[in-house]
């Protein structure tokens, strides 16, 4: 494989993976969303979660770095 071969090849890698980036943060928006069932404009919680019903959620939120 020559330079320029391996070049286009990386640079097509990164362009894969800056869209796989993308379609993962859209998903982690997403999911936070599902979630605490965010309500525009005021943000609020919908489902009426008590904080102790909030507590996996925040745990999940820290995995996923929302």
């Amino acid at each position: 494989m020559t330079e320029n071969e391996l070049i286009t090849k990386q640079q097509l890698e990164i362009e894969m993976l800056r869209k796989k980036i993308a379609i993962a943060d859209d998903c982690r928006r997403d999911l936070y969303k599902v979630l605490f069932n965010i309500g525009a404009p005021l943000n609020d919680n919908k489902l009426l979660y008590s904080k102790e019903q909030l507590k996996p959620f925040f745990k999940i939120v820290d995995i996923f770095d929302l």
